[in-house]
């Protein structure tokens, strides 16, 4: 019979071994290739914002330059008159949008008895319409009626006294600014005239 100790020749398979160190390498050089190319990449977008950075900067200086260039060109007293000429003409644009004809056909449509309007001065600022009016009425309860219906048209808001006092008459004296937004109405549009003072109430 035949005896043998299998444990002094012990078994070796190269042919795995080979394989997994052959993957091993294909591994390595493949992050390898990997990681280069995106080196390469971010270098060249580094370069890339480097170049947009200086061209920017450039830019700015370019403009700061120009603006310079302008201010120095142009006489400070121009440009005021300008800006007088300016304010001037939207004025004017202001005004015409300001129909008295639908106003005032609103103020005889509400107007009571007891009261008298004696000035109106309207105000438009960037397209809202805000009318100061001076108003003498017999009572305050009078005013306050007035109020109630110019608001009741739909075309006033926020209608508030501001000055009270009594004249020497006995008659109430009311500062009253009210918000004004005109609504469609079927009167003939007349151009921008002065206040004419002493309008009253008469229905």
């Amino acid at each position: 019979m035949l005896r043998g100790n299998l444990a002094t020749r012990p078994f070796y398979n190269e042919r795995i071994v080979a394989l997994l160190l052959g993957l091993l390498a294909v591994v390595a050089v493949a992050l390898t290739m990997t990681n280069g190319t995106r080196l390469m990449q971010l270098s060249s977008r580094r370069s890339e914002l480097r170049a947009q950075a200086t061209a920017d900067v450039d830019a700015a200086a370019r403009l700061r330059q120009n603006a310079v260039a302008v201010q120095s060109s142009v006489d400070a007293s121009t440009l005021t008159a300008l800006a007088g000429s300016a304010r001037e003409a939207n004025g004017l644009i202001d005004a015409r949008t300001f129909s008295w004809t639908t106003f005032f056909s609103y103020i005889e449509d509400t107007i009571p008895m007891g009261v008298r309007l004696t000035a109106v001065s309207p105000e438009i600022e960037d397209g809202n319409i805000t009318v100061t009016m001076l108003l003498l009425g017999r009572r305050t309860e009078d005013v306050a009626e007035f109020m109630t219906a110019l608001e009741d048209t739909g075309a006033f808001y926020d209608a508030r006294p501001t000055v009270n006092d009594r004249t020497e008459e006995g008659l109430e004296r009311v500062t009253v600014i009210v918000g004004y937004l005109p609504l469609a109405k079927d009167v003939a549009t007349a151009p921008p005239r002065p206040v004419a003072a002493g309008a009253g109430g008469g229905r």
